[in-house]
């Protein structure tokens, strides 16, 4: 997969409908999660992202290139700081790490032993697929959004999960449609598919996630290791 693939997938809200009126003396119980519309799914994970600050966790990507037909499994750590920082550290040696400081990507290739550097301002490739990982926008507004179709749902849901299916408004040269399965109590993102042009899947899942635990900008900021040579686009 080469470093743009990967890059465009790294593309940089709880409002509900009242339950129905119960019975007297009855329990109110919540809609399933079936019964939710997609905006409403859309509308819980706005919430969630506007009322993070930070955000730390563990991370499993499997790329499958429609082309060539091939599978890979990557994992890591995530760590994500407003306003637009992040940190995507790679476990395997050969993988390229990516680090976000709010003006600047790094994209560390450790098997060639460079640095790709470029200003995150004009980016388009950072600005889609994971924009909801930041909130502060409206994302209704960016996407079409609809339930998942049954396939991909089954393909990708996860128990009290509802999948649901954006497509960006305006089309974009780097992706397609980016499906979120999101937790219905809180409106999290447990996982989520990048669906690029040709159809090949960037699919990410998302564990041990924990938010708003203080991270200061200085762990975001990156540092060329010694023997790397770092080439600014």
């Amino acid at each position: 997969m080469s470093i743009l693939s990967l890059v465009a997938s790294f593309g940089l809200s709880l409002a509900q409908a009242a339950p129905p009126t119960a019975a007297p003396a009855a329990i109110t119980q919540p809609a399933p999660a079936a019964e939710k519309s997609a905006s409403a799914v859309l509308a819980g994970v706005q919430s969630f992202y506007d009322g993070t600050v930070d955000l730390i966790g563990k991370f499993r990507q499997t790329y499958v290139h429609q082309v060539y037909g091939t599978r890979t499994v990557s994992h890591g750590a995530l760590k994500l700081r407003k306003p637009g920082m992040m940190v995507w550290d790679y476990d395997g040696a050969a993988d390229p790490d990516f680090y976000v400081d709010g003006q600047k990507l790094s994209v560390v290739e450790h098997d060639t032993r460079q640095v790709v550097s470029q200003k995150v301002e004009g980016n388009t490739s950072l600005a889609g697929a994971m924009k909801f990982l930041f909130g502060g926008q409206k994302l209704i507004k960016d996407f079409k959004v609809r339930l998942a179709p049954e396939k991909p749902a089954k393909s990708y849901g996860m128990p009290g999960h509802t999948v649901i299916e954006l497509k960006p408004k305006v089309q974009d040269p780097n992706y397609k449609t980016l499906l979120l399965v999101v937790d219905d109590p809180t409106g999290r993102v447990d996982a989520f598919v990048v669906r690029s042009q040709d159809n090949s899947t960037n699919h990410f899942v998302l564990t041990e996630v924990t938010t708003n635990k203080g991270l200061d900008a200085k762990e975001f900021k990156f540092k060329v290791p010694k023997g790397y040579v770092e080439t600014k686009q």
